[in-house]
């Protein structure tokens, strides 16, 4: 290992134990937008199994990765639809892991003729624990190089869990969207001998839909559009501004997304250029993006790559708004990716 990568490794572990931040971020927010907000179950298709796949600072020698499994479902002819969340993340060459579980229920109804709301909550039961089987210690390493097999250092630390809940709102229009969520409603406790509180993370998103041509041939929507969007992401003294550009030139999708304005939080935070490329067919989305860091340690530990897979089914008549008083518009114009 260089003595760069050696620094930036020493720098991510010391990350890992103090900071209190450390919900993933994903890029691609909106192929995972379940984990962003659990009041998007169920919204604009009437099932979905989606995969995601994280490796965040690749230069380093172990990198950090997140693995999503999330699943949804609208019962048909009624305002409720249910959800499922299952996460792995991995921090390092092997110490820290986390396995996190959780459940949604989503209830959507419309507001007026062209405003609809939707709100979400979530109960996640997560496990903490410490993989020692690629860990060495001070007392393994002898002086002519050779690692010792065990170690006199006691293994004592055991699995920490906790359970965890959220709650999420989401207003949204045929063109417009605002979405607020709060995570870790109640400060679960977690640690390892010594133990600290999660704090609440607070993310708030909005964005607006150009169509520049849209049209419905045999059944399927193509469209030319634009979409900004902004997200605001807050947990204890972290915090972050997003803005990104969405083109969708059916079936591709293009994204570019500056992460970490500086207009809010410290000024010398991590700031990234994501770029996002998308292919939805009709029931199949697969999705890639990169970070290039800018700023921070990302710049210097390779920023991050991100891949999406999504199998969903959707029903046109519940994507498009229906002018009877007993159906209620389940579309959302939010991107894909």
């Amino acid at each position: 290992m260089s003595v760069k990568k050696a620094i930036c490794a020493c720098l991510a572990y010391i990350w890992v134990f103090t900071t209190q931040a450390q919900d993933v971020q994903l890029t691609q927010q909106y192929a995972n937008r379940i984990y962003l907000n659990p009041a998007f179950t169920g919204l604009g298709r009437q099932w979905s199994v989606g995969l995601a796949h994280r490796n965040q600072w690749p230069a380093l020698n172990g990198s950090f990765r997140t693995n999503q499994l999330t699943a949804d479902y609208s019962f048909a002819g009624t305002k409720s639809a249910i959800g499922l969340l299952l996460q792995q993340d991995k921090a390092g060459i092997g110490g820290l892991q986390k396995l996190q579980a959780g459940a949604i229920y989503a209830y959507h109804t419309n507001l007026s003729s062209k405003w609809a709301f939707s709100a979400g909550l979530q109960v996640t039961v997560a496990s903490l624990r410490l993989n020692y089987d690629n860990l060495v210690f001070g007392d393994q390493l002898s002086d002519n190089g050779k690692v010792a097999v065990s170690s006199a250092e006691a293994n004592t630390f055991e699995p920490t869990n906790y359970a965890s809940f959220t709650a999420g709102g989401l207003l949204y229009s045929d063109n417009l969207w605002f979405s607020f969520a709060a995570a870790h409603l109640n400060k679960p406790a977690y640690g390892f001998g010594e133990t600290t509180r999660l704090p609440i993370r607070f993310t708030a998103t909005t964005g607006y839909k150009f169509y520049a041509r849209n049209y419905t041939d045999q059944g399927r929507l193509f469209e030319l559009s634009f979409t900004p969007s902004v997200t605001y992401t807050k947990q204890d003294f972290f915090s972050k501004t997003d803005i990104g550009l969405h083109t969708i030139y059916t079936p591709f999708t293009l994204g570019l997304i500056y992460k970490g304005v500086p207009v809010t939080g410290d000024a010398n935070q991590d700031q990234a250029l994501s770029v996002i490329a998308g292919l939805q067919l009709e029931q199949f989305k697969i999705g890639f993006s990169h970070d290039v860091g800018l700023a921070g340690f990302g710049k210097q530990a390779g920023g991050a790559n991100e891949i999406s897979l999504v199998f969903e089914r959707n029903d046109l008549n519940k994507l498009f708004r229906n002018r009877s008083a007993n159906k209620f518009n389940t579309g959302i114009v939010c991107p894909s990716f």
